[in-house]
């Protein structure tokens, strides 16, 4: 079913805002997809204003651009823009792995295992099912370091990559050892080890752009 359906809503701004959101995150729209706002307003059954508004609040999170001609459209990723998104993470989230590793609670800690169990399981011939369970395994680190400025930037940078899509590593080697990486960064959490898991947090995060960076050599 499309996740573009009409809306009924006294926030109608903030429901075009999501629903464009949730299409372009799960590739209904694509990248280079054109975001017509009369088209996008007849499709919604809303004014034009509110579908506007809303597709520049998408400008200003990344997941879509405006050109002088052409209007907007949904973002594609290149490579160069990938190496940035993974040195801003290296540093954010390294952060946030120091201080989950004093906050997280025993459930939380739970949680990153399950998700790290069902990774595990994903590594060898499920790429897309490994994707979602990595970027499960970051979001509740970032989520439960305590700080919320580090963790509304870091979501940002998160939707930014799910654009990457087309440009990521998927050889089973390289899925496999970002799995052990993960492992390393969820051992120093739960040994509240704030040094060691931003390192192994970091080193993981820099590895993984030299990776693709060679692929894309």
């Amino acid at each position: 079913m499309s996740l573009l359906q009409p809306i009924a809503s006294t926030r109608v701004v903030d429901v075009v805002r999501d629903q464009l959101r949730s299409a372009i995150l799960s590739g209904e729209l694509e990248p280079g997809s054109r975001l017509s706002v009369p088209e996008l307003a007849r499709r919604f059954q809303v004014s034009r204003s509110p579908v506007r508004e809303a597709v520049l609040l998408l400008v200003g999170e990344g997941l879509a651009v405006e050109h002088t001609r052409r209007g907007v459209e949904v973002a594609r990723l290149e490579v160069s823009d990938l190496l940035e998104l993974y040195d801003l993470r290296a540093a954010l989230e390294g952060l946030a792995a120091r201080l989950a590793a004093e906050r997280m609670s025993g459930a939380e800690l739970a949680a990153l295992r399950g998700v790290l169990d069902a990774q595990g399981a994903a590594a060898v011939g499920d790429p897309r099912r490994f994707r979602e369970l990595d970027h499960r395994f970051h979001e509740i680190v970032v989520q439960t370091c305590g700080n919320a400025r580090l963790s509304r930037h870091a979501a940002l940078l998160a939707r930014e990559m799910r654009l990457a899509g087309p440009l990521l590593v998927n050889a089973p080697w390289h899925l496999k050892q970002s799995h052990e990486e993960h492992r390393v960064i969820e051992r120093a959490l739960r040994q509240r080890d704030g040094p060691a898991a931003e390192a192994a947090m970091r080193g993981h995060l820099t590895r993984v752009a030299h990776t693709v960076r060679q692929h894309h050599a």
